[in-house]
């Protein structure tokens, strides 16, 4: 999208003008006029998506009106600016490559036919990013318990070969993961009680093994 998309409208005398006819009038040196374009497609962050982002909103054989625009930035920009959107009352975390990639999952819906376009206002895109910023919200929080899970269970889940391989006796191994049970975790000390049975019954088979082997 460039800027000859952009269309403004005289709220005197309803006549229209393109972006960048409006570029050429207050920068007349060509120069300065491609790197100012350049610096609104390109340099800004975000600043080409959101140009593309909004010739979804363009009605067809129409042109894109200022104060469409206006809406959709008005909303926008603050929010990129402060990384979060709001939305059914809560605050989403939204960091930029999560705004590229919803914004990429709306383009990949027009491309394909999913959308009703144009687009008014920014309400698929918002749920878009909500949903996106969920996901990742659950991937986090369970990536959170499972280092919390093994960080609890880590005194007591050590094999019976790992043990021995210490040279700990069974029952120097039964004393140590007595000792490491936390008082107050249930479910440590409901592990490493298994672990003492386990070992209880290895040893119990050892003897057995040991006596099978004496008998003439």
């Amino acid at each position: 999208m460039s800027a000859a998309d952009l269309t403004h409208t005289c709220a005197v005398c309803g006549a229209e003008e393109s972006l960048d006819v409006v570029l050429v009038r207050i920068f007349p040196d060509e120069d300065v006029r491609l790197l100012v374009e350049e610096l609104i497609t390109k340099a800004l962050p975000l600043g080409g998506l959101l140009l593309r982002y909004l010739r979804l909103h363009k009605p067809a054989k129409q042109r894109l009106r200022m104060s469409t625009v206006r809406k959709v930035l008005a909303e926008l920009v603050p929010d990129v600016q402060r990384t979060s959107i709001e939305r059914k009352g809560r605050v989403w975390m939204v960091s930029p490559d999560l705004w590229r990639a919803a914004f990429q999952t709306v383009f990949d819906a027009a491309e394909k036919g999913k959308l009703l376009l144009p687009l008014e206002g920014n309400g698929y895109l918002y749920g878009v990013l909500a949903n996106m910023a969920d996901r990742r919200e659950a991937v986090a929080e369970e990536e959170r318990e499972h280092a919390r899970r093994h960080h609890r269970e880590e005194p007591v889940a050590r094999t019976l070969d790992e043990l021995e391989g210490a040279g700990l006796s069974p029952g120097a191994i039964g004393e140590r993961l007595g000792r490491s049970e936390p008082e107050d975790d249930p479910e440590a000390a409901e592990k490493a009680a298994a672990i003492r049975q386990q070992l209880r019954e290895a040893r119990a088979a050892r003897i057995a093994r040991q006596q099978e082997g004496d008998q003439p």
